[in-house]
């Protein structure tokens, strides 16, 4: 058989070169062709042409493909299959989030400053950065004195401030007008009218940057949802007053109820102006719309939605991945800066919208997409956070930790807090940053052994079979079992199994029994590891409440102690 039969493949290798060509330690495929004679006449040994195919180094340091098919090498005894079978079939409805969006709705576009015409404009406008600042300085001074004398004597208890004092305010609305002014905003672009109070009582937009409160305080003086804390802003908490916002401490879920309601009891009265909310919670690059808070169509009013946008060449104002101080030094260093308001028709919701909150949102946000030709995500500020944890983390492209929490909580109901738990979780399991944990790291962390049980904990994330588990998919299946209505009734079982009838705590000897179940070649170091872990306080046995805690902390382990329900 000669080479020209198998080009490409690789070299004829003899029986005596093949030991020394592929050494030991050679992590592939090996392929064996033969010729196809006539068996009886044809001496198969002198004929085998063996190919060594290489596989990637990442995925046999991810432990995927070390060893064999399965990345376990050769598995350890197994428990009872059936058994192990029952328990993991109580945890197999893994919810699948399908394709993660390429979009990433916080990056900032802005070029890095470079080439001769953006270095002579910088330094050319250096002075009239030290001008601005001076003349936005005093703007803001002239504006708090405006806003006390319009407030003089009116006492904060009361619920409206009067129609003559809101006319006051005109002085400081002007004073916004000119803060825009030394930005760069020289001429604002307007399509459409803002509605009436009586057509539309709530007004909503997209958020983009800081730059978005100021137009709509100077445009339409609305009432406002604002977090507590910009209440003691010097000098613009003043001016944040004036407009009685509707306070709002985001981390809180009563405080978000309450505002809700506030916002529907001032919505509902003509002595109160126009509520504006900005839906997506927190500000985006403008070139999608995220998932949208409820807050502003629960109350089931007609809304009036409202696009910005902010053309640019050299600067993008977006608040995104940004320092605020890079980008008020980028804003003071433009000749000018532009944008673009466009108030859409009113949108009344329907009676089946009115009683659910989330469709109108939908067809809100759909419309306003539309206006602004963007996609629509479903991203929310807690994705913002665990980008930036990732960042903290060291974690390589930070911004692929994004799972799209608007998917998640309406899935799973999980919170943003949890999330990032997980992320530190997921992150220690991950020693190499690469972004994926292999069944090698999955089963160091965890202190399993090599076995069917592990493996088959394993594939509950690896829905995708490719030999290793993505944050996303981490998140899934940790979410699933975690916030899963059975979860409580299912860790209690899984105790009650472990301990002796009537024990109440599980002593070592029951704890190897449990785990022995499924795991019958666990390692005597191992079984020691665990039981530390369990036995929080040290004193010898595992009470019910330690037990929870560590279940609670490590939700993917509970099919482990399941297998125990089955055998009595």
């Amino acid at each position: 058989m000669g080479d020209a039969q198998v080009p490409l493949l690789g070299e004829n290798l003899k029986g005596e070169d093949w030991t020394e060509s592929v050494k030991p330690d050679f992590v592939g495929i090996n392929i064996i062709f033969r010729d196809q004679g006539d068996s009886k006449e044809r001496d198969f040994s002198s004929d085998e042409v063996r190919v060594a195919v290489p596989i990637s180094d990442h995925l046999v340091e991810n432990g995927s493909l070390k060893d064999n098919d399965s990345g376990l090498g050769e598995e350890s005894m197994d428990g009872d299959l059936k058994q192990m079978q029952k328990a993991l079939d109580l945890f197999s409805d893994v919810p699948s989030f399908g394709k993660l969006s390429t979009i990433d709705p916080f990056v900032n576009r802005t070029p890095a400053t470079k080439g001769l015409y953006e270095s002579l404009k910088t330094l050319l406008l250096l002075p009239v950065l030290v001008a601005r600042l001076l003349v936005i300085g005093v703007i803001l001074v002239v504006g708090f004195v405006a806003t006390k004398l319009a407030l003089a004597g009116w006492d904060k208890s009361e619920s409206v401030l009067p129609i003559w004092r809101r006319k006051l305010m005109f002085v400081t609305r002007l004073c916004g007008r000119g803060i825009l002014f030394c930005f760069g905003f020289h001429w604002i672009r307007r399509i459409g009218r803002p509605a009436r109070k009586e057509v539309a009582p709530i007004v909503v937009s997209n958020h983009v940057s800081f730059i978005d409160p100021i137009f709509y305080f100077y445009e339409l003086f609305p009432s406002i949802v604002s977090s507590k804390s910009h209440d003691s802003l010097f000098l613009a908490g003043t001016i944040i007053r004036a407009m009685q916002v509707i306070p709002v401490d985001r981390t809180s879920a009563e405080s978000r109820k309450s505002a809700i309601n506030e916002i529907k009891r001032r919505a509902a009265s003509m002595e109160f102006p126009s509520v504006l909310l900005f839906p997506e919670g927190t500000t985006t690059n403008g070139r999608s719309l995220i998932s949208f808070k409820l807050g502003a169509f629960t109350p089931g009013f007609p809304i009036q939605p409202v696009v910005i946008r902010y053309p640019f060449v050299h600067f993008d104002i977006s608040w995104g991945d940004i320092s605020l101080p890079n980008v008020l030094f980028r804003m003071f260093t433009q000749f000018s800066n532009f944008m673009e308001v466009e108030y859409l028709p009113v949108v009344y919701p329907s009676a089946w919208e009115v009683e659910n909150p989330a469709l109108f949102a939908e067809r809100v946000r759909y419309e306003m997409a539309r206006a602004l030709c963007v996609p629509v995500t479903e991203h929310t500020y807690g994705d913002l956070m665990l980008s930036v944890n990732a960042q903290r983390l060291c974690l390589r492209s930070p911004a692929s930790y994004m799972v799209e929490m608007g998917l998640v909580e309406k899935t799973l109901g999980l919170r943003t807090g949890d999330a990032k738990s997980l992320l530190e979780k997921f992150a220690a399991m991950d020693p190499s940053y690469c972004g994926t944990i292999g069944m090698k790291q999955f089963l160091e962390w965890h202190h399993l052994p090599k076995c069917s049980i592990s493996r088959k904990i394993f594939d509950l994330f690896d829905k995708s079979g490719q030999g290793f588990v993505t944050f996303r998919e981490y998140l899934a299946a940790s979410g699933s079992i975690s916030t899963s209505k059975e979860f409580n009734s299912r860790m209690r079982a899984a105790y009650n199994a472990c301990s002796s009838p009537g024990g109440g705590r599980i002593s070592p000897v029951e704890l190897e029994n449990c785990l022995k179940l499924s795991m019958p070649s666990i390692s005597n170091a191992k079984l020691k590891t665990w039981f530390k872990k369990l036995d929080l306080d040290g004193d010898g046995a595992i009470s019910w409440e330690e037990f929870q805690v560590f279940i609670e902390a490590n939700s993917e382990l509970l099919p482990i102690f399941m297998v125990g329900t089955f055998v009595h």
